[in-house]
């Protein structure tokens, strides 16, 4: 899952669409819609893994797919919520990264993805530990999640659905590295065509290359949101248009051939179909592109979409393990749909309070802490000490 929240456009103009001649993302309206489809993405993998994937948090023996029937084999294709993400971190990054420093990305990206998840890691960790149907994560596992690196040195996820942020890392590290050599729209477009290209090649024919830079099988529906982002910013053409449609169908190949067996690994019940979940990720980057080109959609100013699409990030790390107590605990007293009602309700409220008491309270203390830190301010020749250390770069 991607926590992209900068879903701030460039400002409009009666140039192409999204245009922008001051490169500024704070002077830009907000795509609202955009933070509203990154929840309805999380609460499909939240729904899926309660009533879809395997565990026996029901009782009895059950799966959740036997308890569940209809809504289990249209709920097993909620794994393309993890495509949406990564379609979404294409566009939404992209737009963040424009226009700004190295320092002033990393900062970004660091003091929006750290606070909430160092705080799901120790909620997790202790409920794990509490917990007596769950297996604990020792100590070392626990403080070495809190970096968010732990994946490649083979170190046990506190919460399986850790695995995306590392997918994630690997894209921002890609986007500084851009950044600190200079974002322009032909290295832009060179990557997006590039990189899944070779990702989608290396998915298909050496299986071994994903699991070791995991980002590779994703690479595509990266590069389909960075294209959107440029047409967005830059206008329209038959070249961009063509190179989304490219990274899309890679997409769509790789979920066809690849990713139907990795679903059935984890859910029981009725076969993938190839077919439904490859227009299901079609379907992910068509709504992508729909919120950003149709003027009705992109312009909606309801300040309640970003509210709800603050939710996103600290409900995808924290729904798990949480949502699965909560079944354990009240699903003998109160049935199936009551208690699935409950569990995804304590979820929300949870992600409320962490956003709430968490993020928007240490997300932009520290991002200054980190640019004063990453960009620190330069003197101008000749000016006198004070006015040097009172010119400290202001984030946008």
């Amino acid at each position: 899952m991607r926590p992209a929240t900068a879903t701030t456009a460039p400002a409009q103009h009666p140039a192409p669409i999204g245009a922008s001649t001051t490169g500024s993302p704070s002077a830009a309206p907000r795509l609202r819609a955009l933070d509203a489809l990154r929840l309805l993405a999380a609460l499909t993998v939240v729904l899926m893994h309660f009533t879809t994937r395997d565990h026996g948090r029901w009782g009895d023996g059950v799966l959740p797919y036997e308890l569940f029937p209809g809504l289990s084999d249209v709920l097993r294709y909620g794994y393309v919520g993890m495509h949406l993400f990564f379609v979404l971190s294409g566009f939404v990054i992209l737009m963040s990264a424009w226009g700004r420093s190295t320092g002033a990305f990393v900062a970004s990206r660091v003091s929006r993805l750290y606070p909430a998840f160092w705080v799901a890691v120790l909620i997790t960790g202790t409920l794990r530990w509490l917990w007596p149907t769950f297996d604990a994560r020792s100590p070392a596992e626990v403080l070495a999640n809190l970096t968010m690196l732990h994946e490649p040195f083979g170190v046990a996820h506190v919460d399986g659905v850790y695995w995306t942020l590392w997918v994630e890392m690997q894209f921002y590290l890609l986007m500084a590295v851009m950044v600190a050599i200079g974002l322009t729209r032909r290295r832009v477009l060179f990557v997006a065509t590039a990189l899944p290209l070779v990702g989608t090649a290396l998915t298909l024919t050496m299986p071994g290359a994903t699991e070791t830079v995991t980002s590779l099988s994703w690479a595509s529906m990266f590069g389909a949101g960075m294209v959107m982002y440029v047409i967005y910013r830059d206008g329209h053409s038959v070249r961009l248009w063509a190179l989304a449609a490219l990274n899309t169908a890679q997409g769509v190949l790789i979920a066809a051939v690849k990713q139907t067996s990795a679903i059935e690994a984890i859910a029981s019940g009725a076969e993938v179909s190839p077919l439904i979940l490859a227009l299901a990720v079609l379907g992910a980057v068509a709504a992508v592109a729909t919120i950003a080109f149709v003027p009705a959609i992109r312009n909606l100013d309801w300040r309640w979409l970003t509210a709800v699409g603050t939710l996103t990030y600290p409900l995808y790390l924290t729904h798990e393990y949480v949502g699965w107590a909560v079944i354990e605990a009240l699903h003998p007293a109160l049935g199936k749909w009551p208690t699935l009602i409950v569990a995804v309700g304590t979820c929300l409220a949870l992600a409320w309070l962490i956003h709430r008491f968490v993020e928007k309270r240490w997300h932009r203390p520290l991002r200054r802490r980190l640019e004063a830190l990453f960009s620190p301010p330069r003197p101008t020749a000749g000016s006198p000490p004070r006015q040097r250390a009172e010119s400290v770069h202001q984030p946008q």
